[in-house]
């Protein structure tokens, strides 16, 4: 059986490696989709500056989810962008934000952290250097990790009391917190899932969708996919998933990610 193959992934420790970001592993596979003309659709929690980055190293089409689902990115000669306005843009490419912008969620995080004593940092606490020793990010690659427009990654230094209230707090607000591999992510009531579906929507003809990742955030976005793909997370485990089409990978990483999409592309051939 032949499909229109669409397949969304998660970056860090999916596509890249957790540690270094590599991704030599998964460059067949990579290869294999550009001949096929198979879109490989980054649905990740990194920003668009970031992003912008990645898409030449890659080979791969300006379509994206970032931060987490609250924005989307398309290229800017997409028919699309003939009736609507960008809320971002750089290039070639801009951005439409699904999710309350980033001041909007970082004054909340102020505010709730000064009145309740939670003990926490956000990226728009810290400097390019912190975010560096945070992540291994380069200077350059943690100054566009730093330029963000619908979530904040924290690093929680609280105990797990005081985050629950931090998660009940934010929810009233309507705000929510993801796990993601390093960090929490404060953002509106959007995911990975919510971003997927707005690009299903306005894509050509129906594709039948693969998704991959290795964290709890990335959970939406493979319980929503037609097929899904868990891959090893750099802990040796796997996110917990109500998906009956889903693949656990024996190898983590870009080895995993590769494994995982071979698995489903040959399968369903």
């Amino acid at each position: 059986m032949t499909h229109s193959w669409r397949i969304y992934t998660d970056m860090d420790g999916t596509l890249l490696d957790h540690h270094d970001y590599h991704w030599d592993a998964a460059k067949p596979v990579l290869q294999r989709c550009e001949v096929e003309r198979i879109p490989v659709i980054p649905n990740t929690s990194k920003t668009a500056a970031e992003l912008l980055q990645w898409f030449p190293r890659l080979g791969l089409p300006t379509f994206a989810v970032v931060e987490n689902g609250g924005m989307v990115l398309l290229p800017k000669n997409h028919e699309w962008w003939r009736t609507h306005r960008a809320d971002w843009s750089e290039g070639e490419v801009a951005g439409k934000l699904l999710g309350r912008p980033y001041m909007d969620i970082c004054a909340w995080l102020d505010a709730v952290r000064l009145a309740e004593g939670f003990y926490c940092q956000g990226f728009h606490d810290v400097d390019v250097d912190t975010v560096v020793a945070w992540t291994g990010l380069s200077p350059e690659e943690a100054h566009q990790a730093k330029q963000r427009q619908c979530s904040e990654p924290i690093l929680w230094e609280g105990d797990a009391d005081a985050l629950k209230r931090l998660m009940r707090a934010a929810q009233a607000e309507g705000l929510q917190l993801q796990q993601g591999g390093r960090f929490l992510h404060l953002s509106d009531n959007t995911n990975k899932a919510t971003g997927m579906a707005w690009l299903e929507a306005i894509l050509p003809g129906k594709g039948v969708t693969i998704a991959l990742g290795d964290g709890g955030n990335d959970v939406p976005m493979l319980e929503a996919a037609d097929f899904a793909v868990a891959v090893r997370n750099a802990q040796g485990t796997h996110v917990a998933i109500q998906q009956p089409q889903t693949y656990f990978t024996k190898q983590a990483g870009p080895a995993g990610w590769a494994e995982g999409l071979v698995y489903w592309l040959n399968l369903e051939e």
